[in-house]
């Protein structure tokens, strides 16, 4: 796919169906880990500072306030901090 496949959303080039994805991204609020739920973290609540209070997410394209496209290199995990597509929770996993 060509960059001119590409739309700008929030800033960033994406893919023309990213918007959707942003959006059903806000229906998922929290995340269970080891049976337990979690409120997923939105993107400007991260401990380190992204940049969002000027850029959306330079991986997923949210902004701040939202919650992230699932797989972003920049969610945090609400349990331990880390990097959510990372760390070593124990993620319980949906197979729907």
């Amino acid at each position: 796919m060509s960059s001119e496949d590409r739309i700008i959303f929030n800033g960033r080039r994406v893919l023309p169906d990213w918007p959707e994805k942003i959006e059903m991204a806000q229906h998922v609020s929290h995340i269970s880990i080891g049976g337990v739920d979690y409120p997923r973290v939105r993107y400007g609540e991260e401990a380190g500072d992204w940049g969002a209070d000027e850029v959306s997410c330079h991986d997923c394209a949210v902004v701040k306030g939202q919650l992230h496209v699932p797989g972003c290199d920049v969610e945090r995990c609400p349990l331990c901090g880390g990097q959510a597509i990372s760390c070593d929770c124990p993620y319980d996993v949906d197979d729907e």
